[in-house]
């Protein structure tokens, strides 16, 4: 059995490798707009495919890259009524705000998925310049989710440690 410190690692990976990815798919997505710009602009035909290959792109990125900006605090956070409150009340505040934050995912993933298990066992297509079962794009979501359910819970941990300094997050 491992130690929870090598699980703790492996999932920090895991994170961390979603994060870069979701880079290299912004990347290839500047990529490729700008390809199809540079198409219809010499030959007066874009990639037809390029608009939904980025629609799916946008998605996707967003959601491997949500995890890690939540861990890492580099997400928009309003701290207008926080910033005022005593110290202990704000890192009460931030607690229940990461609860919630995981009981809402928590719900996103369970019905995503569901419905992913349905799509999946319908066969159901999604027909536009690509035909791809529903459930593959359905999947991302509950994916999505699982990780931050579990960054919310990470986030709660941390706010209630002994030593917890409250910050943005």
């Amino acid at each position: 059995m491992s130690s929870p410190h090598i699980v703790g690692q492996a999932y920090n990976a895991v994170v961390t490798g979603l994060a870069i990815i979701s880079g290299a798919i912004f990347g290839l997505m500047a990529v490729f707009i700008g390809a199809d710009v540079f198409m219809r602009n010499v030959t007066g035909a874009g990639l037809a495919w390029v608009i939904e290959l980025m629609e799916y792109a946008i998605y996707v990125a967003t959601v491997f890259a949500a995890p890690w900006v939540l861990r890492e605090g580099a997400h928009v956070s309003v701290d207008i009524i926080t910033s005022t409150l005593p110290r202990s009340a704000a890192r009460w505040v931030g607690v229940v705000a990461a609860l919630l934050g995981s009981a809402i995912c928590f719900i996103v993933f369970y019905y995503s998925a569901l419905a992913t298990w349905r799509a999946f066992e319908r066969g159901s297509l999604v027909y536009k310049s690509f035909t791809v079962p529903e459930w593959l794009v359905t999947f991302f979501v509950p994916f999505g989710m699982f990780f931050m359910v579990i960054e919310f819970l990470l986030l709660v941990k941390a706010r209630l440690g002994r030593n917890a300094v409250i910050d943005s997050r």
